[in-house]
């Protein structure tokens, strides 16, 4: 967790974000002082496996909180681009949001397979 509010920390610094976005982001962390764990400890995972293997080429896994938040940070030529590969942003947020545990979405292109998943 203490990766995550670094780079929130740095997006500040860089002014990518202003300090009241920077709260927000650091807050959706729900990181407990006294614990150091995350309090609702559900995650989204996305993975990009490259074409026709089983090597991942990205595995990342951020808190529930930090993902409804960075949504609003997609570029919009991006959010097209996952359009045009079936993935719905609104969508993805709508089950982000459900609680649901389990797949989401699973994308397959020229670039690997695609997908998100809550844990």
């Amino acid at each position: 967790m203490q990766e995550e509010r670094m780079q929130i920390l740095k997006m500040l610094e860089e002014g990518k974000v202003n300090a009241e976005e920077a709260a927000r982001l650091l807050d959706a962390l729900g990181e407990s002082p006294e614990t150091g764990k995350s309090g609702g400890g559900k995650m989204l995972r996305i993975q990009v496996t490259e074409p026709g293997t089983d090597k991942k080429k990205v595995n990342l896994r951020i808190p529930l909180g930090l993902a409804k938040i960075a949504t609003k940070f997609i570029p919009p030529k991006k959010k097209k681009e996952l359009a045009e590969e079936g993935v719905d942003i609104d969508e993805v947020l709508s089950q982000v949001t459900s609680k649901n545990i389990g797949k989401i979405v699973d994308v397959e292109s020229d670039e690997g397979l695609i997908q998100i998943t809550i844990e």
